[in-house]
């Protein structure tokens, strides 16, 4: 894999619950497109159901990480 596929994410939070909500949607989002790569080059096994399982657990946990009206850094 070269250089130009990597990401670089900037994580801004007034503390660590923000930064760790911040993460954990970003995560969600990251493993939702992946899985639906996956699924669309037709590559399914051990990724699709990793990933179908921590996408469910994410959610399913959702309240524990998601504050009401999000970190509010942009005036949310």
């Amino acid at each position: 894999m070269s250089l130009a596929y990597r990401y670089v994410i900037y994580i801004r939070g007034y503390n660590l619950d923000d930064t760790t909500e911040e993460v954990l949607h970003l995560t969600y989002l990251f493993l939702g497109r992946a899985l639906q790569e996956h699924r669309r080059q037709g590559k399914n096994g051990e990724y699709e159901a990793f990933a179908v399982e921590v996408l469910a657990l994410l959610q399913r946990h959702r309240n524990l990480y998601t504050t009401e009206g999000g970190s509010g850094l942009n005036g949310e």
